[in-house]
C-alpha cells in the first residue's frame, strides 16, 4: 500500500470512529446509566465481542511477545487510556448539554499537540498548528461556545469536560506511542479488559450487570458495547498505523458536528448559523491537517 493510499484509510478510519462515538453519545444520554455502571457495562460488552472474535479468526492477538514488559505498558494503557478516557467522557456527557460535552472532549488534539512537543519533543509545523486552532474555533461556533448566552456549563461540568480531552489525549498518544510492539487488537483487547476489571471494582457487580440483563435496556446496550464502543476503539486505533495521532485526532472532530445533528433530531436542539460556519471550519481543518505532514 502506498502512502497515500495508507493516510486516506487512516482518515477514513478515524472518520467512521469519531461517526460512531457521536451515537454512543447521543445514546449514553438518552438512556440514563450512571456514568460510572456504563463504563463497566460498555467495557464488558466490548471486551467479551471482541474476544469472541479474536479467538475464531486472530488467535495470536492475545499472545505478549515479552509479558514482563508488556503487560506494565498494557495497564498504563488500560487504567489512564482506555478506563479514564471513557469514564470522563460519560461524566460529561451526564453534566453537559451533549454538543458542549463533545467539543470539550475534542479539545484533545490541542492537548496531544502540547504532549508532542513538551515531552516527545515533537517539532509541529506552522501548518498543523493553524489546523488546531481552525478546529477548535469550528467546534466552538458548532456547539455555540462563542455565544455565552446560548450554553449553561457549571464548574462540574467544565471539570469533566476538559478532564475528557486530557484522556482523550493520554488515549492517542499512548496507543501511538506502542502501534509498533502491539496490533491494534491486541491493544484494544487488553484495554477494554483492564477497564472492565477497573470498573466492576469501582461500581460494583450488581450496577453493571444487572441493566445488561434487563429487557428495557438490553439491546440498547448491546449497541452501545458493540457498534459505538468497540468498533469506533478498533477502527481509531487502526488509524492510528497510518497516520499521526494529531491527525487522527482532528480528523475525529467530525464528531460534535453529527453529535449536534443528534442532538437536535433527539433533545431538540437548535441548530443555528453559528453552526453551518463551524462545521465548514472543521471541514477546512480536516484538509489542512491531511496535507500537512504535522511533524517534522
Amino acid at each position: 500500500m502506498n502512502a497515500s493510499k495508507g493516510a486516506l484509510r487512516g482518515y477514513g478510519l478515524a472518520l467512521l470512529a469519531a461517526t460512531l462515538w457521536a451515537c454512543g453519545g447521543l445514546t449514553a444520554k438518552w438512556l440514563e446509566i450512571d456514568p460510572l455502571a456504563m463504563a463497566g457495562i460498555r467495557s464488558i460488552i466490548a471486551v467479551f465481542a471482541l474476544g469472541v472474535v479474536l479467538l475464531i479468526f486472530k488467535r495470536h492477538a492475545f499472545r505478549l511477545r515479552n509479558p514482563r514488559k508488556d503487560i506494565p505498558l498494557l495497564f498504563m494503557f488500560g487504567i489512564f487510556g482506555q478506563a479514564a478516557m471513557m469514564f470522563t467522557y460519560l461524566m460529561s456527557i451526564a453534566h453537559n448539554p451533549v454538543g458542549v460535552a463533545i467539543l470539550m472532549h475534542y479539545l484533545a488534539p490541542v492537548v496531544s499537540l502540547i504532549i508532542g512537543v513538551v515531552f516527545l519533543r515533537h517539532k509541529p509545523k506552522l501548518l498543523a498548528v493553524g489546523g488546531v486552532v481552525l478546529a477548535v474555533i469550528g467546534c466552538a461556533l458548532v456547539v455555540g461556545i462563542v455565544n455565552p448566552a446560548g450554553m449553561n456549563v457549571t464548574t462540574l461540568g467544565l471539570f469533566w469536560g476538559l478532564a475528557s480531552a486530557v484522556f482523550f489525549s493520554l488515549y492517542a498518544v499512548m496507543g501511538a506511542q506502542v502501534k509498533e510492539r502491539f496490533s491494534a487488537f491486541t491493544l484494544l483487547f487488553y484495554g477494554l479488559a483492564i477497564s472492565a476489571v477497573v470498573w466492576l471494582i469501582a461500581a460494583g457487580p450488581i450496577a453493571v450487570i444487572t441493566p445488561i440483563f434487563t429487557t428495557e435496556t438490553a439491546l440498547p446496550l448491546l449497541a452501545v458495547g458493540t457498534l459505538t464502543t468497540l468498533l469506533p476503539f478498533a477502527a481509531f486505533l487502526l488509524a492510528l498505523k497510518y497516520i499521526p495521532a494529531v491527525n487522527a485526532g482532528i480528523t475525529a472532530m467530525a464528531e460534535p458536528i453529527l453529535g449536534v445533528i443528534g442532538g437536535a433530531l433527539i433533545f431538540a436542539e437548535l441548530i443555528t448559523g453559528s453552526f453551518i460556519f463551524g462545521g465548514i471550519l472543521i471541514l477546512a481543518a480536516i484538509a489542512v491537517i491531511q496535507i500537512s505532514d504535522a511533524w517534522s
